[in-house]
C-alpha cells in the first residue's frame, strides 16, 4: 500500500522543468528541488489528518536516465565538486541536505534527463 502510494506521489510530483514540448535541462540548482518540496506540502494541505500523517515525505530528488545512459551528476558545492553514478536503473537519487538546501548548488547532469521529481525511498 505505502510503496503505491509512493509511485502515485511520484507520478504527481514529477514536475518538469519547461513545457512538455522542451527537453529537461542538463544543468539546475537545487532550489529545484526545495521547490517541488514545497509543492507536495501544499498539496497535502488540503488532505484530511489522516492522510496527511500518512504521506511519506520526500527524502531528496529522483532523476531518471534513458536506458544505458551511464549517467553522473556533479553537483558544486563549496568544498568542491561532488559526483553521483547513476544505478543499475538507471535512477539517480540525490539526498536532502540542508547544507544543499542552504547553499543551493548547482547541478550538472551527463546526460539529459527523462524525468526530475521527489524521491519518496521505498
Amino acid at each position: 500500500m505505502l510503496r503505491r502510494l509512493s509511485l502515485l506521489l511520484l507520478s504527481l510530483f514529477a514536475l518538469p522543468l519547461a513545457a512538455a514540448t522542451e527537453p529537461l535541462p542538463q544543468t539546475f540548482s537545487y532550489s529545484v528541488y526545495t521547490e517541488m518540496a514545497a509543492a507536495h506540502t501544499d498539496a497535502l494541505a488540503g488532505r484530511s489528518l489522516v492522510e496527511r500523517v500518512t504521506a511519506p515525505g520526500p527524502r531528496g530528488l529522483l532523476i531518471r536516465f534513458p536506458r544505458g545512459s551511464d549517467a553522473r551528476a556533479t553537483i558544486y558545492l563549496r568544498s568542491g565538486p561532488l559526483r553521483y553514478v547513476a544505478d543499475d536503473k538507471d535512477e539517480l537519487h540525490l539526498p536532502d541536505k540542508r547544507e544543499w538546501r542552504r547553499d543551493n548548488p548547482r547541478i550538472e547532469l551527463s546526460v539529459r534527463p527523462l524525468a526530475l521529481g521527489l524521491d519518496f525511498g521505498g
